[in-house]
């Protein structure tokens, strides 16, 4: 079952809210069943944090004790902000990745860094200092406890299942040696451009591909010097930034922090290619999950062509029913991006319109 609220929410006068706190009059209590986001018997509300961490709009859902018997469990939820025309903006979209939990006299949950006030100043979506935020709340079990298939799809595109959680217990050794580069054996060579010691034995584990390459690094260092330890391999067609990042990934399971939007759907879309190529797994799902977090007007033709291109269905789905949107479609193909990948977006589209021409005709 799920339940949906549209809440507006203004910007707080200057000095207004210290940094960390709850202004009470913006925390959307208004236009939703009387103040309240009702559901399954229980009130919900959304706290809106507008100074709370480094810049950053704090949004959470909290369970109204007052008005429960019982703790509601198995709460999914979305925080969605909405454009001019009402839709959701999935770059600024944020969901809960497992079921939580509500318990306790205030238990909430929620997005501590949901959006960068710079960042909600140059979407588009803030007028005359106020913004719109769409919440979908969906249960998975009812109150008492009993199953229901009636969970909704999620209002926005459907976007990639989330990647396994990572343990960082298993990567704490890994992510020492990639500081301090000890017992390293392999030189990389990204391109003749640039250069990266690497431990061959954890390429091994983690890539197939890069374990083939030092494979055959290893027969051609017995032919030409033999019992040496050292090997080097060389990788065509990566940006070194980006095979800087794999190598990251792969010693760390996780990905180094950048700061700007335009650089970081860059390397999310760079480093979706080198996944697929270097067939780390986690790593594409990673990047698919971030791209269709990130699709708007500016990025969709690029990312739908990166989607075709290596086989990530979700995320080209999620491009598509963007670009389907009233009006979307047409500021999408004014971009630099549609120049570069229309002849891709061609394909994508006619293909897609002769299935469902195809779907149709056998019904």
């Amino acid at each position: 079952m799920a339940h949906l609220a549209k809440v507006v929410a203004r910007r707080p006068a200057q000095g207004s809210a210290e940094p960390g706190q709850c202004p009470l009059i913006p925390i959307f209590h208004v236009a939703v069943a009387g103040g309240l986001l009702e559901a399954y018997a229980h009130n919900w509300r959304i706290r809106y944090y507008p100074h709370a961490h480094e810049g950053h709009i704090s949004l959470y859902l909290e369970l109204d004790r007052s008005s429960a018997v019982d703790a509601a469990d198995d709460v999914k939820f979305k925080f969605s902000l909405l454009d001019q025309s009402g839709n959701p903006v999935p770059k600024f979209t944020r969901a809960t990745t497992k079921p939580c939990s509500f318990e306790g006299l205030s238990s909430h949950h929620g997005f501590r860094d949901f959006i960068r006030w710079k960042d909600l100043e140059e979407s588009g979506c803030l007028k005359d200092d106020a913004f719109t935020i769409q919440c979908d709340v969906a249960f998975t079990t009812d109150l008492g406890g009993s199953t229901t298939n009636d969970a909704a799809a999620p209002a926005t595109a459907a976007v990639p299942p989330p990647p396994p959680a990572s343990n960082p217990h298993e990567h704490l050794i890994t992510d020492i040696l990639w500081k301090h580069k000890r017992g390293v054996d392999v030189t990389i060579d990204v391109g003749g451009e640039a250069t990266f010691d690497a431990h061959g034995w954890l390429l091994a584990a983690r890539s197939p591909v890069l374990e083939a390459e030092l494979l055959a690094a290893s027969s051609k260092e017995k032919k030409s010097a033999a019992g040496a330890a050292h090997r080097r391999i060389e990788i065509q067609g990566v940006d070194p930034k980006v095979f800087k990042a794999v190598l990251h990934y792969m010693y760390t399971d996780a990905l180094p922090e950048i700061e700007e939007e335009e650089d970081a759907m860059a390397m999310a879309q760079g480093l979706l290619a080198a996944a697929d190529r270097f067939k780390l797994d986690r790593l594409k799902l990673v990047c698919e999950e971030t791209l269709s977090r990130r699709i708007d007007v500016s990025t969709a033709a690029g990312t739908l062509a990166v989607a075709e291109q290596h086989g990530c269905g979700a995320l080209k789905a999620a491009c598509l029913e963007f670009m389907a949107r009233p009006r979307n479609l047409a500021a999408v193909m004014e971009t630099e991006g549609y120049d570069k990948a229309k002849a891709v977006i061609a394909s994508v589209v006619l293909t897609e319109v002769f299935l469902k021409q195809q779907a149709a005709r056998m019904i």
